[in-house]
């Protein structure tokens, strides 16, 4: 029996709204996902600002440690660590990490045991109050990216801080962007290392991008895994040692980041 016109013409208009309906769905909960996350991240980071700014040091990191991991619980992101072996039990070492995502920190803080850690950080920013007290909260050593004499300086900054057992938890490629890909790394905490004699420890982020792209504000929900790698011993002190020193651990990193290669 024929369909009458009516119902043809309500089968096809329910056709065509309902996937709009979905994807509009899909949107809102997008939306209501990344503002949630923001007033999480925001609550949680008061307290960690306030730890910063009253108790600096081993104190701050166990408090920003538990707010991290509080964070990707509460946010409902996994996060998977392999090669936990490979972190030495002791003594100073470099963490040398890829860097892609404003959510990076956050991860390594997540994950990483204290070991009388430091950041490496970019100087400019010491110039506003609330990074300033942060990452001079969580311990952070400061460095100069574009003046090169002043860079070689702060290298042997590092190299000191190391000797005295500070391990340091760096990003080589020095600068965060938008696309995917590994960047050409940057020597001077490779030189650091080769001159305190101390290992590198290539640390592998994978997902951390899907989550917080650069350039958005706009988080989303994706697994995050942080693969550890073999720690690599500087064979020798000077400016050659550190470039084959960059260049194993940059290799083991490429090997377990799961982008391309962008040197």
């Amino acid at each position: 029996k024929p369909q009458a016109v009516w119902w043809q013409f309500v089968r096809l208009a329910v056709g065509g709204v309902l996937p709009q309906l979905r994807r509009g769905w899909r949107v809102a909960r997008g939306l209501l996902f990344a503002a949630y996350a923001w007033l999480l991240f925001g609550a949680l980071f008061i307290v960690v600002l306030a730890a910063a700014a009253i108790s600096p040091g081993k104190r701050t990191w166990q408090i920003a440690q538990r707010c991290a991991r509080l964070f990707f619980w509460l946010c409902r992101i996994p996060l998977a660590m392999r090669g936990r072996e490979n972190l030495p039990p002791s003594g100073a070492v470099v963490i040398a990490s890829n860097h892609t995502s404003y959510l990076d920190g956050a991860v390594l803080l997540a994950i990483l045991p204290w070991r009388n850690n430091a950041f490496v950080a970019k100087r400019e920013l010491r110039e506003g109050f609330i990074t300033r007290t942060l990452v001079m909260g969580l311990g952070a050593q400061f460095v100069e990216r574009f003046d090169v004499q002043k860079s070689a300086e702060h290298a042997d900054e590092l190299a000191q801080a190391a000797r005295r057992g500070v391990s340091l938890i760096v990003f080589p490629e020095g600068t965060l962007v938008r696309h995917t890909g590994l960047m050409p790394f940057r020597a001077g905490a490779f030189l650091s290392a080769a001159q305190a004699a101390i290992p590198v420890v290539p640390v592998a982020l994978r997902g951390v991008r899907s989550v917080l792209r650069d350039g958005t504000w706009y988080p989303r929900r994706a697994p995050i895994s942080v693969t550890v790698g073999a720690p690599v011993a500087p064979d020798g002190g000077d400016w050659n040692a550190a470039v084959r020193l960059r260049d194993q651990v940059r290799k083991q990193i490429l090997r377990h980041c799961g982008e391309p290669d962008l040197s």
